[in-house]
């Protein structure tokens, strides 16, 4: 039983040297770990969808800073809301306060933001995370649909990168059965024509006339 070679790793990963690194976004990373986490993406991505073509590398880059982009998008979320609590705490103690309340709206700024410390056991999580959220909901709406954009341009990548291998594998057995079938139209043809050739006495050895022939048939009908 012969064995498959195998491809190695150049000839899996050998990125094209006109295709460029990540986007002017993504290049301004500054912690490792998040560098190391892109190259192990992009590794795993290349290695997953193997691109063969220009136009397939050019997919497989889109879908690579496309995913980076939207996970970077969430570690945003999450440090918009780290720098919230405390601001999500005083709105939440505001919001107890302010049913009894008879001074103004600063006046119950200034009471929230005095005991929000000695308060927070006498308010419900949810409520901070909501008012967490209200707070900057404006940079959160943003990041959002920073987010949504990158999804769209990474799946958007992926089914352009499966539709154009799909055409390719359809030609490629349109173009298979176009053979085949030619090929057996010759092989039924041949036996075909043969029979038809018998048929019509082409098989028949042909005659042969020689120079004395003819001397010989007069003779024999009494004229020699």
């Amino acid at each position: 039983m012969t064995s498959v070679p195998k491809k190695t790793s150049s000839e899996i990963f050998r990125t094209p040297r006109w295709l460029r690194g990540p986007p002017r976004s993504l290049r301004s990373i500054i912690n490792p770990e998040e560098a190391s986490i892109y190259r192990r993406l992009r590794k795993a991505v290349i290695q997953e969808l193997r691109p063969k073509t220009p136009i397939e590398w050019i997919w497989v880059n889109e879908y690579v800073n496309a995913q980076c982009s939207e996970m970077r998008y969430g570690t945003w979320q999450e440090a918009v809301m780290q720098f919230s609590v405390g601001e999500g705490l005083r709105r939440a103690v505001k919001n107890r306060l302010r049913s009894g309340n008879k001074g103004s709206e600063a006046d119950l700024d200034w009471r929230a933001q005095e005991l929000a410390g000695s308060m927070r056991p006498y308010v419900n999580d949810h409520a901070i995370e909501a008012e967490m959220y209200l707070s900057r909901r404006s940079e959160m709406d943003s990041i959002h649909k920073r987010q949504l954009s990158a999804q769209r341009r990474r799946d958007s990548s992926l089914r352009q990168l499966e539709q154009r291998r799909s055409r390719q594998q359809k030609e490629a057995a349109q173009i298979a059965r176009a053979l085949i079938d030619e090929r057996n139209r010759e092989e039924f043809a041949a036996p075909e024509m043969a029979t038809v050739a018998r048929k019509n006495g082409a098989g028949d050895a042909p005659e042969l006339k020689t120079a004395g022939s003819e001397p010989l048939r007069k003779s024999q009908n009494g004229h020699g």
